[in-house]
């Protein structure tokens, strides 16, 4: 009996050519996390199928375990204005990139679905390109929805409140007193603003600004979980 598919909501992390007319698709999904699909292309066109490009998509699963075929596509949400800036545009595909690092595959991911989704939507409906120091909020919220968001309100080791001078161990449970342990020297201001933009939604931070200092230690969070820096951050500048 020929496999009648499934339909699933995805956004479109990556799109890599493969052979001479088809491509392969990075998706992520609510429901099943991060997957990959195969796109038979061949004379026709790509079907609007682009980086954070959010689409209904009918897949038929592969044999032996391969890749999923894609068999349909309904374009919900294109992002056409993601691509009429470079900031924008940089900023999407380093938003793909993390909130897929940060995603498994074959479990269900609806916070970070739901987070990528807000992201690429705000960016798109912008007429000027945001600040960079946007990206330190998303960075937060995509650690915290993988589990693995630092300890930022409180001393990780001891539970015992910030003080005013900490350290932070970025691989380790974040803020930590002197005396529990080691890492790098920080404020007791930073990581407030740290705690505020993981609190706080998107679309309030739209036009706030970050200082460069809390820019880069949440990238440098980033960087310590993933145990490299992503390719589409040099991207931003």
């Amino acid at each position: 009996m020929r496999d009648p598919g499934r339909e699933v909501v995805a956004i479109v992390l990556s799109v890599s050519a493969y052979a001479d007319d088809d491509r392969i698709l990075k998706l992520l999904t609510p429901t099943e996390g991060k997957i990959g699909a195969f796109q038979r292309l061949g004379r026709r066109k790509p079907a609007g199928l682009d980086v954070g490009v959010r689409a209904r998509l009918h897949l038929r699963h592969g044999r032996d375990g391969g890749l999923d075929t894609l068999v349909d596509v309904k374009v919900e949400d294109p992002r056409i204005h993601l691509r009429s800036g470079y900031g924008r545009l940089a900023l999407s595909q380093y938003g793909c990139e993390l909130v897929g690092a940060l995603s498994r595959e074959a479990h269900a991911e609806p916070k970070q679905f739901g987070l990528l989704d807000t992201w690429l939507v705000l960016l798109d409906a912008l007429r000027a390109d945001p600040s960079v120091s946007l990206a330190a909020a998303l960075e937060l919220k995509a650690l915290t929805f993988a589990g693995v968001g630092p300890a930022l309100d409180r001393c990780g080791a001891c539970g015992g409140p910030v003080e005013p001078v900490m350290h932070l161990e970025p691989a380790g449970g974040g803020a930590v007193h002197a005396r529990c342990g080691g890492g790098v020297v920080v404020a007791e201001t930073v990581l407030a603003e740290l705690e505020r933009l993981r609190r706080t939604p998107l679309r309030e931070l739209v036009d706030g600004v970050v200082s460069p200092l809390v820019g880069e230690v949440a990238a440098g969070l980033v960087r310590a979980q993933l145990g490299r820096e992503l390719a589409s951050r040099e991207l931003l500048g």
